[in-house]
């Protein structure tokens, strides 16, 4: 049993070394096309399409911080949602914006290169404002908004790089848990906690290097 523990200790000692020995970018930028669906529950779920890029500030070979900022811009879905209850008619300008922070653990080696985060921050969409307003209001009347609505955010997930040279990687996939959780309102039964389904994809620019 002593033999096996200190086995186990010596190859942990050595595969510690080796990561720390490992060469990492000290930074990454990615940027790309960014697809959320977002659901408000109280209305039919919204697309959103749009982008953004994230900052990564990797500490060691697997840990890093990460900043995502994303913008998107939502169809008509919500608009239609609206004139068919009889709210009215309205242009519910749909738009979304998401600042986040948190850690990334990242493998930085091999042609496939994956990682996970866990990351938290806020939100903001004046087209869910509009909504908001018109049910509580019953009704649109003549208005094209009732402001913005802003609220607490995180996401959770992971994806993929594929290295194409030193410097750049590409990103094919990167699928996030997205909750997002606005302010209170007056609409009875109604969750004001919205689980939502975000996809990242693009290209990941490495800088600098460390560990040796």
């Amino acid at each position: 049993m002593k033999k096996l523990i200190c086995l186990f200790v010596f190859v942990a000692l050595v595969t510690l070394a080796a990561a720390a020995q490992t060469e990492y970018p000290k930074v990454e930028l990615a940027g790309g096309y960014s697809y959320v669906n977002l659901n408000p529950q109280i209305a039919s779920s919204q697309n959103f399409n749009g982008g953004g890029g994230a900052f990564v500030y990797n500490f060691s070979s697997i840990f890093g911080i990460k900043a995502d900022f994303m913008g998107y811009t939502g169809g008509t879905g919500w608009n239609n949602f609206l004139r068919e209850k009889g709210y009215g008619s309205v242009n519910v300008s749909g738009n979304a914006f998401t600042y986040m922070f948190g850690p990334q653990i990242k493998k930085h080696s091999g042609k496939f290169q994956p990682f996970g985060e866990g990351l938290f921050g806020a939100a903001h969409s004046n087209g869910y404002g509009t909504l908001i307003g018109c049910i509580e209001n019953n009704g649109c009347g003549t208005k094209n908004g009732y402001g913005s609505n802003n609220g607490f955010a995180m996401e959770f997930g992971g994806g993929l790089d594929i290295p194409l040279n030193s410097h750049i990687e590409i990103r094919p996939v990167e699928v996030d848990y997205l909750l997002t959780h606005f302010g209170s309102n007056h609409i009875a039964n109604y969750s004001s906690t919205q689980n939502n389904f975000k996809y990242f994809g693009g290209i990941n620019f490495t800088l600098g290097g460390g560990g040796q």
